[in-house]
Order: structure tokens, then sequence, then C-alpha cells
């Protein structure tokens, strides 16, 4: 079968999760089915500076005066699309995934896990990536017009 790209991340979680009540990870979905189209993922000040971000990591407006982002050539604002706490966040959950899934099948070779079991263990590990961890998140702003009224 194949998945809408604009699906596959839901139908990942949901197959990580489905052991779970739906009320339970019904916040969840939501979240992640909820409309993320923005107008433009950067706002501008008057002087045509940059104000604020659509952090993709937090999905949060962040002021850029107030959160630190690292440069990027090949964007619009010349900065990244993930504060700087953002990134490394992400970065790290895709680095500790990697080396889960590799440990994972170092286990299944040498006999401490059975091969009918790396599904959980998978489902388990993709949850964890999936997963945002809001320790350092900056402060930020669910729509334009929170972070319009701080400018």
């Amino acid at each position: 079968m194949t998945i809408k790209k604009s699906y596959a991340d839901i139908v990942e979680f949901l197959k990580a999760n489905e052991n779970k009540k739906v009320s339970s990870i019904m916040d969840e979905v939501l979240l992640m089915a909820e409309s993320k189209k923005q107008s433009s993922t950067h706002l501008l000040n008057d002087d045509g500076t940059v104000f604020a971000i659509f952090c993709y990591y937090h999905k949060q407006w962040e002021i850029v005066a107030d959160v630190e982002y690292g440069s990027k050539a090949n964007t619009v604002t010349k900065l990244n699309t993930m504060c700087k706490v953002g990134t490394s966040k992400w970065t790290k959950k895709q680095r500790d995934a990697k080396i889960a899934k590799a440990t994972l099948l170092d286990e299944v070779a040498n006999g401490n896990i059975q091969p009918n079991d790396i599904k959980g263990f998978t489902n388990d590990i993709e949850e964890q990536r999936l997963t945002m961890d809001t320790d350092d998140m900056p402060i930020g702003y669910a729509n334009e017009e929170e972070v319009l009224a701080h400018r």
C-alpha cells in the first residue's frame, strides 16, 4: 500500500502506538493533522529585517531577537528554519534513533532479542524519535497575531 506523503507521519505514529487507546494519543494525532500551512515561515519588521521565524521543530513562532537561530545561506531569511535549541534536539533524536536501530540489529544477531519482537522495538524507537523534547524550549507564540503583538 502506498501512503500519501502528507499522511506518512501520522500513519507512522499510529503504527508506533497501535496498542494504545485512541484517547491517550488523540491530542498528538490532532497536532500532527492540524494544518501547518503558514502564509509565511517568517515575519519582517517595517524596515525589512527578519523579526520572527516559525520554528520547524517547536511548531511555534519565535522572535529572532529573543531566540538564537543559526545561519543558513539557501533560505530566504538566511537563517535556519529551526532555532539552535530545536536543531540540537532534532539532531540528537535522529542520531539516537540511528544508534538504537543499529543496537537492535546487534541484539537480534546475538540472540538477545527474537526476530518477531523487532517491530515492537522499532516502533518504540520511532515514537521516541518523533516526540518533541520541550526542555529548554524558548518562549514562542501560536500564531502570527500573537507574535505581531510583540513587535
